[in-house]
């Protein structure tokens, strides 16, 4: 029986060595540790019961992640500009992604992760005949390496809905052409013996010929569902969620030196090493090299030197 090539087996982490079913999650959503490695693109459908593992080797050709912020502006009365109020973010990552097929094993597993991924495009019903019926809308779980994860949990693919999936089969490279026969003697073809100890032969006819693209172009955008706390708490300046969310979103930064430099010589007065009043809540520091700063010391000077010479003129009076 034809196994799949070394690097996909090692893309792979030695899970899948020839054609077979997807696997599946009951209540849990972790990921696979090719996933998490980055060797495999990995995507679970949520909103299906026990729902499926969809798995793609990452031949990755473009990723993009895109942060929008949105604002209520508001124009007083008297004022040049605007008040700007935030009223939320948006992150949508774009994902271009190639699925080549270099054998009829792996042409048929690309095949069937790929029927599974469009289908699960769809919602839930709870009803089997009436269509108003929905019951849970597409959601999805999609896990990248470190560059596509949540720190919610651990870290589970990041949770998201899917609104657009373009798939584009490249006639240049060609296809594989397989007949699914000989399912039900034992013997027969190569692709009816994969089909058969996969399992799929109750639902393939036997003889029936599989098209198989050579290069399958994948472009899909995911528009994130945060599901875990965002933005900065204002009593202490850290990012919430504590050391969960501090992985956000590529799994490094967002901790607070706890010897920051600033905060440990904030005495608050006087400051010692400059006899610079410190300023007052609210008020701006000026930064060193600045007008106003060079201002201040020329008025420090002057100050100093008209009192030096009151002090002389009394001396001399006495």
């Amino acid at each position: 029986m034809p196994k799949f090539f070394q690097t996909e087996i090692a893309g792979y982490n030695g899970e899948k060595n020839t054609f077979q079913n997807v696997k599946f999650k009951k209540h849990d959503f972790s990921n696979s540790s090719a996933a998490a490695a980055g060797t495999i693109l990995e995507i679970i459908p949520v909103h299906i019961k026990n729902p499926p593992i969809i798995q793609f080797m990452a031949y990755i050709s473009t990723l993009g992640d895109s942060y929008s912020a949105a604002y209520k502006s508001t124009q007083p009365y008297g004022r040049t500009d605007q008040y700007h109020i935030w009223s939320g973010n948006k992150r949508s990552i774009n994902v271009n992604f190639d699925i080549p097929s270099s054998s009829v094993a792996k042409g048929l597993d690309n095949l069937n992760n790929l029927s599974w991924l469009l289908a699960s495009l769809y919602p839930t019903y709870k009803d089997k005949i009436s269509s108003t019926s929905v019951s849970a809308s597409p959601l999805f779980r999609v896990r990248y390496g470190s560059l596509i994860m949540s720190p919610a949990q651990g870290g589970l693919g990041v949770l998201c809905t899917i609104p657009t999936i373009r798939v584009t089969h490249d006639h240049k490279e060609g296809f594989i052409g397989v007949v699914a026969s000989g399912m039900s003697t034992g013997g027969g073809t190569t692709a009816g013996s994969l089909i058969k100890a996969a399992g799929f032969d109750s639902s393939v006819r036997d003889g029936e010929k599989i098209l198989i693209p050579k290069l399958m172009k994948v472009n899909a955008s995911l528009t994130v569902v945060n599901d875990h706390p965002m933005g900065w708490d204002h009593q202490t300046g850290q990012w919430r969620g504590n050391r969960s969310a501090a992985r956000w979103p590529y799994k490094v930064g967002l901790i607070r030196d706890t010897k920051d430099e600033l905060s440990a010589s904030s005495t608050g007065g006087v400051n010692e090493d400059t006899s610079t009043p410190t300023p007052s809540p609210g008020e701006q520091p000026s930064p060193p090299g600045s007008p106003q700063t060079q201002q201040t010391a020329n008025a420090a000077t002057t100050v100093l030197n008209d009192t030096s010479s009151d002090v002389g003129v009394e001396e001399s009076s006495i």
